[in-house]
């Protein structure tokens, strides 16, 4: 009987392990190395599973290294105050309360596809038919408009995301493109490789100042260029809240020895 008993628990043991081979993932975990921010104490090794690419695509709606639980909570509770104080003005006559909400639920994967979706609207019905937009357009959208959109992502972010602080990042680089894209974490490697997935971005407060919202610029700059040199991100106009200043009344302000957007 005792020998039979031994016997059983045998088999009991192989089928065990067996079990539990076969619920082990598919995927190999690796450890990658984590970024370290200005607000880390240290460097903290990151287990991410890896997806096969004949899996998930390339364009899906979810990151294949989103935010976690806990960091979109916490983005969610420090955002909720100043996004209610912001007025959601459109003379296009646009609604914005569904960007509102996205960064109010700290959901910036979510925010960043709708203000994505706002510009191809406020560039006109062209744009809104071709599904983007081209550079030349972007003088066409009220500054009013766009200071909404701005508005609620430094609102959400503490001041982090936004056109405006992407403008101040850009003129601190001396426009210099390569300089700026690495300053913002838009590219990788030592030789700044540029992201070209949405899945490679950083979609949380972990994110470096200015990385959020995105601009498409794989095929050239111009477009993020004419967002950036919007009379809306003027200082003044921003801090007024009133008419931007045309670029020759800038010029003639300022004087012929500064540099002209």
């Amino acid at each position: 009987m005792a020998q039979q008993l031994g016997m059983r628990g045998q088999r009991l043991g192989s089928s065990g392990q067996q079990r539990a081979r076969s619920s082990r993932p598919v995927c190999p975990v690796q450890r990658l190395p984590s970024r370290t921010h200005s607000s880390s104490s240290g460097v903290f090794p990151r287990h991410v599973c890896l997806a096969k690419l004949d899996e998930v695509s390339l364009f899906s709606d979810s990151s294949l290294l989103g935010p976690s639980s806990a960091s979109t909570s916490a983005a969610a509770q420090a955002a909720a105050g100043g996004i209610d104080a912001v007025e959601l003005k459109s003379k296009l006559g646009l609604d914005y309360s569904v960007l509102a909400q996205h960064l109010k639920d700290g959901d910036f994967r979510k925010a960043d596809d709708e203000t994505r979706a706002l510009l191809i609207k406020m560039a006109g019905q062209g744009a809104v038919g071709r599904g983007w937009v081209y550079f030349t357009e972007v003088k066409t959208i009220p500054a009013e408009d766009l200071q909404t959109v701005d508005a609620l992502w430094r609102a959400a972010s503490k001041g982090k995301f936004g056109y405006s602080v992407q403008k101040e990042l850009f003129v601190q680089a001396a426009r210099r493109w390569p300089k700026f894209f690495k300053q913002i974490d838009w590219t990788v490697g030592e030789n700044n490789v540029y992201r070209k997935w949405p899945a490679e971005f950083v979609y949380s407060m972990d994110a470096v100042k200015g990385h959020l919202p995105l601009t498409n610029a794989l095929r050239g700059t111009q477009l993020f260029e004419a967002l950036l040199q919007h009379p809306a991100f003027d200082k003044q106009a921003a801090a007024g809240g009133g008419r931007a200043a045309s670029i020759d009344e800038r010029s003639k302000a300022a004087g012929a020895n500064t540099l002209k957007f």
